[in-house]
């Protein structure tokens, strides 16, 4: 993990190892780690010892590196900080807020939790303007963003990977539930088809998912007119 901790002494800096043999790179500035966001990622950002407005700013930096929007953030508040602020960066769904520093107990606790769900490795899939998070289930085409289920997102993940190829019926079944296609399956397939082309309705790629009579599926990456 890499923990960005403002203010800390140079002799703090450097990788060291935490509980459960965890992985920590300890930075006093993040601008360095930002520059190469291409190049490192990590199971977990961990942010201790600023303001919620340079935190803000920190992960929006990583953030413009497309892999590093998966990595949780453990935001720290200082233990006389009045309140506790929600950054607007917060994703509750993956990221989490600990008061104190970063040797305290408690924050350390959060980290193990945090580090063990880790998804620094996990990947988008990207075909032309369409980026997939199949973990977060969410379809983003330019500023727009469209909400998918579990299964949803596993059927567009099959077919973004081959971009504008026909994918069989029998693949995506096979690949996303792990069994035969028979009818009662195909008809599932086709419900959730029906599902993501409605959800699909008012954007810009209301008719990417094309039906391949007799065949499967394709998803057309080019921008319907």
């Amino acid at each position: 993990m890499l923990a960005i901790v403002s203010g800390a002494p140079r002799a703090l800096e450097g990788r060291s190892l935490m509980g459960d043999q965890l992985t920590v790179e300890i930075a006093a500035e993040a601008g360095p780690w930002i520059a190469r966001a291409g190049e490192d990622v990590f199971d977990l950002l961990v942010l201790c010892g600023m303001s919620v407005d340079d935190q803000q700013a920190i992960v929006n930096g990583f953030h413009a590196n497309r892999r590093w929007r998966l990595v949780p953030v453990l935001y720290v508040a200082n233990d006389d900080s009045p309140g506790l602020a929600i950054p607007g960066t917060f994703r509750p769904e993956i990221d989490g807020i600990a008061r104190g520093r970063l040797e305290t107990p408690q924050v350390q606790k959060r980290i193990v939790e945090l580090a063990r769900d880790g998804i620094g490795s996990a990947e988008l899939v990207v075909a032309g303007p369409f980026e997939l998070d199949p973990l977060r289930g969410k379809l983003r085409l330019a500023d727009l963003e469209v909400t998918l289920t579990e299964r949803e997102a596993e059927i567009l993940a099959i077919l973004l990977a081959q971009p504008n190829r026909t994918v069989s019926s029998t693949e995506i079944i096979e690949r996303g539930w792990g069994t035969g296609a028979d009818a009662r399956y195909l008809q599932i397939l086709r419900r959730h088809v029906s599902n993501i082309r409605r959800k699909l309705q008012r954007t810009a790629a209301a008719r990417s998912v094309r039906t391949v009579r007799g065949s499967g599926y394709r998803f057309d990456v080019k921008l319907a007119g």
